[in-house]
């Protein structure tokens, strides 16, 4: 994530575009409210793909690819 903070001023000396990023603010009412869900089992976490670590390569290839309708986890 930090390498974020670097990308905007880099790109508007190499380059014509601008780069924005969002900076999540998680008060403490959201998290306690996903924590409700969680505890009462109302959040499902969807899960597209499972991939060992062997296959990192082939993991980010399909995220890369914007075919991805879930989460892909990376088993080590």
């Amino acid at each position: 994530m930090a390498q974020n903070v670097f990308l905007p001023p880099l790109t508007t000396i190499f380059g014509s575009r601008r780069v924005k990023f969002p900076i999540p603010k998680d008060s403490r009412e959201d998290i306690l409210f996903f924590k409700e869900l969680i505890e009462a089992g109302q959040y499902r976490a969807v899960i597209d793909r499972r991939y060992p670590l062997e296959q990192i390569v082939e993991a980010t290839k399909y995220v890369e690819s914007g075919q991805k309708s879930g989460n892909v986890i990376v088993t080590i």
